[in-house]
Order: structure tokens, then sequence, then C-alpha cells
């Protein structure tokens, strides 16, 4: 996944990744440990914000939508590139795919 070069048309904006999976219910005690570690790791890298990770009860699991948000789009594209991404957590620690991943503007 590769940040947009072109700039904004919008005057003010942070750019964000949103990756969206499915949990299963025996694998969410682990999953949750780790991103508690993951959020802590991610935002010490230079350009970081934020976090933030959604979840929701989805039949026998949870639908989880996590969120980091950049100063600037060359170290979001960085962080995707080379970072420890919540994408790649999920496949070292419950070998579970992430259903997508994209960029996305935070407008406020």
């Amino acid at each position: 996944m590769e940040a947009s070069a072109v700039p904004s048309a919008l005057p003010y904006v942070a750019w964000s990744s949103e990756t969206v999976a499915f949990v299963p219910a025996g694998s969410w005690p682990l999953v949750y440990g780790s991103m508690q570690a993951l959020k802590g790791h991610v935002q010490e890298y230079p350009g970081c914000q934020k976090l933030e990770a959604f979840a929701a009860v989805d039949g026998d699991g949870f639908r989880v939508v996590c969120y980091t948000t950049w100063d600037t789009p060359e170290q979001l594209e960085a962080f995707l590139e080379r970072g420890y991404t919540f994408e790649r957590m999920l496949v070292d620690v419950a070998e579970i795919l992430a259903e997508q991943t994209r960029v996305v503007e935070k407008i406020f």
C-alpha cells in the first residue's frame, strides 16, 4: 500500500492508514494484548500522531478497524513499507490475514 504523492485538495489534513480484519473469538485475547503493545511501539515512530482501533462483535469473533495517523504522506508511506503494521502483527501473532488496508485522509 502506497501513500499518494499527490497533494490533497483539502487545506488541512492528516494522512492515515485503515486496516480491517476479522479476529476469531479464540484468537482475541492474544490479538488484543498484542494490539496494546503495538500501539505503544507505533506511536514512537517519527510523525505518528496516533494509532486507534475500533472493534465490534461479528458472529463468532470481532471485526477490528485500526487507524494510524501521520504528519506527512512520506512518513505514512515509510511506515507502510517498513514499519510494524497492524497487518503484519496479525500474521505474526495469530496467522490472520487482514481483509484490506488503504490510505485515507483525516479531515477532522
